[in-house]
């Protein structure tokens, strides 16, 4: 990442127009504390015991409940959980998606075809470019991104489980 949020030198045209989006949007984010982390942990998680313990489909009060129990867990302001967790979920998505690419990659390398060959390059070329954390530090903030890296796994599991969960809501 560049020394300053205003420095991007050598850049293609593309490039600086997402790295000026990434910096006007960085005004806007929250900055995240431990604290706010460990909050935003507990919205999830109380959020997600609330709607993994009742029926599928989900009943039609359910999220509402599951928000406001998650609320009251986080002891954060709305804004701060709202702003939160759109942070957690791009960070958790992208590295969702970094380890299903890894899983397979590996094994379209077990196969030794042409096809396999041919989609395990493509999905080398992906894998590096999702591996870029730059535009989520931009974005967010490099120690965010700190943060967050500390608690990769669990974060990681709980967007697994909250995708499962408001997928058959």
């Amino acid at each position: 990442m560049s020394r300053s949020m205003f420095d991007d030198l050598e850049v293609s045209q593309a490039s600086a127009m997402g790295a000026a989006d990434s910096r006007t949007l960085r005004f806007a984010a929250h900055a995240l504390t431990q604290a706010d982390l460990e909050g935003l942990i507990r919205y999830q998680e109380a959020f997600l015991s609330h709607l993994e313990q009742g029926q599928s489909p989900v009943e039609p009060n359910a999220l509402t409940t599951a928000h406001e129990l998650g609320l009251k867990a986080s002891g954060l302001a709305v804004k701060v959980v709202e702003l939160g967790n759109a942070m957690l979920r791009a960070y958790s998505g992208h590295h969702w998606t970094a380890r299903r690419l890894r899983t397979r990659l590996a094994e379209l390398e077990q196969q030794s075809d042409a096809t396999s060959s041919e989609k395990a390059s493509k999905a080398r070329d992906e894998l590096r470019r999702i591996e870029d954390l730059e535009p989520l530090a931009r974005r967010y903030g490099q120690e965010a991104i700190d943060l967050m890296n500390q608690h990769e796994d669990r974060l990681v599991a709980l967007h697994t489980r909250m995708q499962k969960a408001l997928t058959r809501a």
